[in-house]
């Protein structure tokens, strides 16, 4: 027997709320948490890693289109379906954007949303099917004001300041984020493409263009990046480890 699809409903409207929570059980949903808010969803769903969501574009602080466009960008992505009162061709254009499964319009029926739920439940056997699934992994970057969630391959390097008491980091088609976390703890979130080439820094083995001996100093080398023309110091003690890391990276990819 298949397994229950986890779900996330958000919607600002306790009532309509609480009828698509119970819908959503009659269907056999696993239901991870219900909310009326575009950043509790944001941060449920960064949380939860749901396999669908049940999403209303007029939600409290953040509109669920948004919402769910950042989610994205962080590679989480799970099967949409929208619930929405409007039949607004953009918001309907919005949801066909975002590749959305169904948009199921209000007052909502019980028969109209187990059609759509039936069409998510395809959709996902079929894709499970067709690939082997890897965790995305998501990490969350200290700043001064908020926490940044970023996904891993949007992770460049990171590296100490010799100057302040923070950690600089890079990350693809972003202003570089200045943190209060420290490497170790950014370290602690990654996946094996993230590689400590030295006590300052850390790495994305993925953005790498070339490796090469070091002219300053015998036996050191120097990683260069295929990013601004990064070049990251690999210490001595650190090669070995790095060879066996970044050939496994190689050989992974298509």
């Amino acid at each position: 027997m298949a397994r229950a699809l986890n779900v996330i409903i958000a919607e600002d409207q306790e009532p309509d709320r609480e009828k698509l929570v119970l819908y959503s059980k009659k269907l056999g949903l696993n239901v991870l948490s219900s909310v009326g808010s575009g950043r509790w969803f944001k941060e449920d769903c960064i949380k939860y890693k749901p396999d669908l969501v049940l999403l209303d574009i007029g939600l409290a602080e953040q509109d669920g289109v948004s919402a769910f466009k950042e989610l994205v960008d962080m590679g989480i992505s799970p099967y949409l379906i929208m619930v929405s009162g409007s039949n607004d061709p953009a918001h309907l254009l919005a949801g066909y954007e975002l590749s959305c499964l169904s948009y199921v319009t209000k007052p909502v029926t019980f028969d109209r949303l187990s059609s759509a739920v039936e069409k998510a439940r395809q959709m996902f056997d079929r894709d499970l099917a067709a690939s082997n699934p890897i965790e995305t992994k998501i990490i969350e970057i200290k700043s001064n004001h908020k926490p940044i969630f970023i996904n891993e391959n949007r992770l460049i390097y990171a590296e100490r300041s010799k100057i302040e008491r923070k950690v600089h980091v890079f990350v693809w088609n972003h202003e570089p984020i200045i943190s209060n976390s420290t490497l170790s703890e950014l370290y602690a979130q990654c996946s094996d493409n993230i590689f400590f080439p030295n006590k300052s820094q850390i790495v994305n083995l993925n953005y790498i263009d070339s490796v090469y001996a070091s002219l300053d100093f015998f036996g050191t080398y120097k990683i260069k990046l295929n990013f601004q023309s990064v070049e990251i110091d690999l210490s001595r003690r650190k090669r070995k480890e790095f060879e066996s890391v970044y050939e496994k990276i190689k050989l992974s990819k298509p």
